[in-house]
């Protein structure tokens, strides 16, 4: 993206602080925002028969949004939760503006785009891994890819994600260290 069309974007940006425990996108609440995290870390997640099942976790550089909100009204999505994990300054900007922007700046559209285009290959990596993967192979897998989660999310919140139970987890990290 060149200067002039960064300046335009970031200038549609407004700061937020969050406190850790915050739920920032509700269930059965239209959020019309889309954060980017400058500082911070979240994850999202929904209750699937009262537990609750951690879908994605989201950093510094990344983005935070409602798919729902986002994408339009998509049956399943009703329940998706976003929680703020550590203390997070996050800057967002509205669902609408940002598409009046993409429409305006190719640059935007293609940025997000392409952030769009990582975030489905991700997805899509972590489903074949769910469905081929030991728990072992899944949790080699996450650190190896980015150990320092571990030290900022809760594990029960790591076990979830990978598809393991709390206890699992717990064997898994005692036996590879």
């Amino acid at each position: 993206m060149d200067k002039e069309t960064l300046d335009i974007f970031v200038s549609h940006l407004r700061p937020i602080r969050v406190p850790r425990k915050t739920i920032l996108i509700k269930p059965l609440v239209k959020d019309n925002n889309v954060y980017m995290i400058e500082r911070g870390i979240a994850r999202s997640f929904n209750l699937i028969n009262g537990k609750e099942m951690t879908s994605w976790f989201s950093q510094e550089g990344e983005l935070i949004y409602s798919t729902n909100s986002f994408y339009g009204t998509t049956e399943g999505y009703e329940n998706e939760r976003v929680q703020v994990l550590e203390d997070s300054l996050l800057y967002y900007i509205p669902i609408p503006e940002l598409k009046g922007l993409c429409f305006r700046h190719i640059e935007i559209s293609n940025w997000l785009r392409l952030l769009h285009q990582k975030a489905f290959v991700e997805m899509e990596r972590r489903l074949i891994y769910r469905l081929y993967m030991s728990a072992e192979e899944r949790y080699k897998d996450l650190y190896q890819k980015d150990a320092g989660i571990f030290q900022r999310v809760n594990l029960s919140y790591i076990a979830s994600y990978l598809g393991i139970s709390p206890v699992t987890l717990w064997k898994l990290r005692k036996d590879i260290k």
